[in-house]
């Protein structure tokens, strides 16, 4: 990973939650279309839950400071 990618990364980490949201759907916004190629019901399912837990956690980090 690139230094720059690196940078990106750790200022991403310093968003609060609503930017991290935005951003994120930015970023996928630009990649589509993107082949992957086929993903099973299951993997979407356990990412999308994975993801959404995540920022769940840090939303609820945030607010109760």
């Amino acid at each position: 990973m690139t230094r720059e990618t690196t940078a990106l990364l750790e200022a991403f980490e310093h968003l609060p939650i609503g930017e991290k949201r935005a951003f994120t759907e930015e970023v996928l916004r630009r990649l589509l279309p993107f082949d992957s190629g086929p993903l099973e019901n299951e993997e979407i399912g356990t990412v999308s839950s994975a993801l959404f837990q995540l920022l769940d956690g840090q939303d609820e980090n945030t607010t109760s400071r």
